[in-house]
């Protein structure tokens, strides 16, 4: 069996050295230092084999454990203040980029499941979506590397570039959390997007993006139904455990920790703690997720369906935003 040792040791130790080299680069964030030195060592280096299974146990595990312990950070009245506008927001953007991935899809002649697995990642969780919803409709594994390539291609622009848009137009805290939440895709890019704006900016980024990711659900089984249906009912792996699976339950370990702080069994101390730790394995993760990015993979798999990818994220964005001064969300 793989040990996962080596990649967590080399991803805390890109965390540790962007750590440190952040105290000196003022205001280039700690997360886009390790994403981006992750990348490098990716890119530039032959890493070993041993250090995949570490750089996988970091991306679900270790993010999975962040994400609980920022629910320590927030109370139910934070979480409730959001308001029913934000949910509505929410449900509006992925019905949007769930149908017009596959539109773009169509227009742009991609062929298999290449279409559904990229709307499902922009429009829900990223990696996550399409690691749960691949064996769902049977896509091939070069199907599902491909659309997770192409989601770690536009979070590394949207870590680079939405906290500067957000800064030029004067967004407020909430607005821009909003907008992170809503628009980018995975999970740890979006809580990392919405720290380096503001406190604020991450746990609405952070309480929005968890609504969405509960709409993983509903959409892996709409997924599997359609393509049991077209398969004749006999080819689809629309199973429970599968369906399962795809269940976010880290969602209700984040809902859980926000309670236990909302009736003050969690001290301001040690809330403080755990959203520190949390905030130093955001940085691990990031580290992670540039470890993941191979720029020759890129390269190599053709412009069409990376193309697709990026117009549907960029579109989101400017849904998102225009959705956002409608409802005078912030």
């Amino acid at each position: 069996m793989p040990q996962p040792l080596p990649g967590i040791v080399l991803a805390l130790a890109i965390a540790i050295a962007a750590r440190i080299v952040a105290r000196f680069t003022g205001a280039v964030p700690d997360v886009l230092i390790a994403l981006l030195g992750g990348i490098a060592i990716a890119n530039l280096a032959s890493l070993p084999a041993t250090v995949r299974p570490g750089v996988a146990f970091v991306l679900s595990k270790v993010l999975r454990t962040a994400i609980v312990l920022l629910g320590a950070g927030l109370t139910l009245a934070t979480v409730l203040h959001l308001g029913v506008a934000t949910l509505w927001l929410v449900l509006v953007c992925v019905s949007v980029a769930v149908g017009l991935g596959l539109l773009l899809a169509r227009l742009a002649r991609l062929q298999g499941a290449i279409g559904t697995l990229v709307g499902a990642g922009t429009a829900i969780c990223g990696g996550t979506a399409i690691l749960a919803i691949g064996p769902l409709i049977e896509a091939r594994d070069e199907e599902i590397a491909y659309a997770v390539t192409t989601i770690f291609t536009f979070n590394v622009v949207a870590l680079l570039v939405y906290p500067l848009v957000g800064g030029a137009m004067h967004m407020s805290q909430i607005a821009f959390g909003s907008w992170a939440g809503t628009a980018v895709n995975d999970t740890s890019v979006v809580v990392a997007t919405g720290y380096v704006y503001g406190k604020l900016a991450g746990a609405t980024a952070t309480v929005v993006k968890l609504t969405r990711t509960l709409l993983l659900v509903p959409l892996a089984i709409a997924a599997g139904s359609v393509h049991a249906a077209r398969a004749g009912g006999g080819a689809s792996k629309l199973t429970r455990g599968a369906l399962l699976r795809s269940v976010p339950w880290f969602v209700l370990g984040f809902a859980g920790m926000a309670i236990l702080n909302s009736i003050g069994l969690i001290t301001p101390q040690v809330a403080k703690g755990l959203t520190t730790i949390a905030s130093f394995l955001i940085v691990v993760v990031l580290a992670a997720v540039g470890l993941n990015v191979n720029i020759g993979k890129i390269a190599r798999m053709g412009l069409r369906p990376l193309a697709v990818g990026l117009t549907l994220a960029t579109a989101m964005a400017f849904v998102s935003l225009f959705l956002i001064r409608a409802m005078h969300i912030g």
